[in-house]
């Protein structure tokens, strides 16, 4: 029997850690992509202030911050990690094959993502609860939360010797890739693109969704870099 339960287990751990990835995690990945896009465009920083306000003002949201993002999020990226460190080496030297690389970049995608993610939340969401002092925030009923004018100088500083600008640059690029090559993943793993026509059509699919989200998140990067000029 303990073989049986510890494959089922494997199974089921490794189901939640594909689901984490499409379902909460996915989805913040488009909300907050469809937040910063509110910045584009005559009277965004109008916008994206509103935008952030009405999303931390609401009562709910330290609840599906931890909950529904923290927590799936945290699980998804280090049994990501762990099933990277057990799995066997890419041999993408050896082959070359264009899976094999799609492969690779999302394990790479996956490690990067776990520091840049955190880097990200610290200084957009922690920064303003733990130094309200920081200047350019907005507040509202002694709650201090990123404004557009914080976003904008945010790009142009410099951490670690490198502009937040590339440092962003980088990330969302690993963000929708990941995302992106992750649901092509899912498809053929829950058994709903099997054959090798529907897994082509489904990889012009997911290539098609990730160029989307990819201009719409640099659009917004450039946007808030480019604010006041």
């Amino acid at each position: 029997m303990a073989p049986a339960t510890s494959t089922k287990s494997k199974y089921i751990l490794r189901k939640l850690f594909e689901l984490t990835g499409f379902l909460p995690v996915g989805g913040f990945l488009l909300e907050h992509l469809y937040s910063n896009f509110q910045a584009v465009g005559p009277g965004g920083a109008e916008r994206f202030d509103k935008v952030v306000t009405d999303l931390q003002t609401n009562p709910l949201i330290i609840f599906l911050e931890i909950g529904v993002i923290g927590l799936p999020l945290l699980y998804h990226g280090f049994y990501g990690m762990f099933v990277a460190t057990m799995a066997s080496r890419p041999n993408t030297g050896g082959y070359g094959y264009l899976r094999n690389w799609t492969y690779l970049f999302q394990r790479v995608t996956g490690a990067i993502l776990l520091f840049y993610i955190g880097y990200h939340v610290w200084n957009t969401r922690l920064v303003p609860v733990l130094h309200p002092d920081t200047p350019l925030l907005q507040s509202n009923g002694g709650e201090h939360y990123v404004s557009s004018q914080y976003m904008h100088e945010y790009f142009h500083a410099a951490h670690f010797g490198i502009q937040v600008l590339w440092i962003y640059l980088i990330g969302i690029a690993c963000a929708v890739y990941h995302f992106a090559n992750g649901l092509w993943n899912i498809g053929i793993h829950w058994g709903l693109t099997i054959g090798p026509k529907a897994q082509q059509v489904s990889g012009l699919v997911c290539g098609a969704l990730g160029a989307t989200l990819l201009a719409i998140g640099y659009a917004s990067l450039f946007a808030f870099y480019n604010m006041g000029s």
